[in-house]
């Protein structure tokens, strides 16, 4: 039995289209609670711009520890071309390179890696954040082997500022945080001092934390942009077949709004569930005081709370 909790760096072959000439490495951490790992794991999907420092923001708003010390087991992972994973030709990386990757990881997980101390899953569940919720709903949709998604920052109508969301990125290699990476052509990021407009609530969040925004800011390739409609076409959101979880900001401005009002949970749940038509259980969190990147918000503990008690009753642990 291990007395402490764990970290275990790994990184992953993934196959990330059929008759791919290579693989593509992924950077993921494990991060595993006190004691015998639990039967269940969570996979954090970061979203567009993000990488997997998303999950872990200075202070209040590290969704790892938080979930950590309820007793999960949680997979923080580098999307293909963000963070510490190989980062391929832009095209290359698309919404469907990255699901293909989601269930190759989905799949490592379930079947363990005794090299690497990595248990075996018996279940595996999806917790993403805007463009990463948007690639689990497609991978559950498509490869039925997660058992439960929780969704964060991604409805299906869209806010006042999603015209924005595009005009708004430019080349990585032109930025002043990410121009010296290296970074191939293609690959994008939001340009200088936007963040907090498009993806804070003014007053939500503290001005450490919107400066750490800022610093930490990850990318896009032309590839995702490209492909981006794949993930709210009716058959995605129709595919799934697992209970979800949906969590949005009240004060988001990229989702919602018009004809969706993100005060009340039971608005979003009444909207949603015309298009999740095969979800066996929908439920929606509306976290107040908070905008699209819920994680750097003050509220944010609110939602990670409401999220770990709604899987320990979905999901309840089976081990003994």
């Amino acid at each position: 039995m291990t007395s402490a909790p764990r970290a275990i760096d790994l990184a992953l072959d993934v196959v990330p289209f059929p008759d791919a000439p290579a693989t593509w490495r992924v950077a993921a951490t494990l991060h595993l609670p006190a004691g015998d790992p639990p039967d269940t794991v969570q996979v954090l999907l970061s979203g567009l711009t993000y990488d997997r420092r998303y999950w872990s923001v200075p202070g209040e708003g590290d969704y790892v520890r938080h979930a950590v010390g309820e007793g999960h087991a949680v997979l923080a992972l580098d999307r293909p071309g963000t963070g510490a994973s190989e980062h391929p030709p832009a095209e290359q990386v698309t919404v469907d390179a990255n699901v293909a990757a989601l269930h190759h990881v989905v799949t490592a997980l379930r079947e363990g890696k005794a090299a690497t101390e990595v248990p075996a899953f018996p279940r595996v569940v999806a917790v993403g954040h805007s463009l990463g919720s948007g690639i689990a709903i497609l991978e559950a949709a498509r490869h039925h082997d997660l058992d439960a998604l929780v969704v964060t920052s991604l409805l299906h109508a869209f806010g006042p500022l999603y015209p924005e969301a595009a005009p708004a990125l430019h080349p990585a290699a032109a930025d002043p945080v990410l121009g010296s990476a290296g970074l191939p052509e293609g690959y994008l990021t939001t340009r200088p001092g936007l963040r907090a407009r498009l993806y804070e609530h003014a007053g939500g969040v503290s001005p450490e934390l919107s400066a750490y925004h800022e610093e930490t800011k990850s990318t896009v390739t032309l590839g995702e942009g490209a492909t981006l409609e794949a993930i709210y076409q009716p058959e995605a959101a129709a595919g799934v077949d697992v209970p979800v979880l949906l969590v949005a900001g009240r004060e988001d401005r990229l989702f919602g709004g018009g004809e969706l009002s993100l005060e009340r949970p039971e608005d979003v749940v009444a909207h949603e569930q015309k298009i999740f038509t095969g979800v066996p259980e929908l439920e929606a969190f509306t976290l107040p005081e908070a905008a699209h990147s819920l994680n750097l918000h003050r509220t944010a503990p609110r939602w990670y709370a409401a999220a770990q008690a709604w899987l320990a009753r979905r999901l309840p642990p089976t081990r003994p």
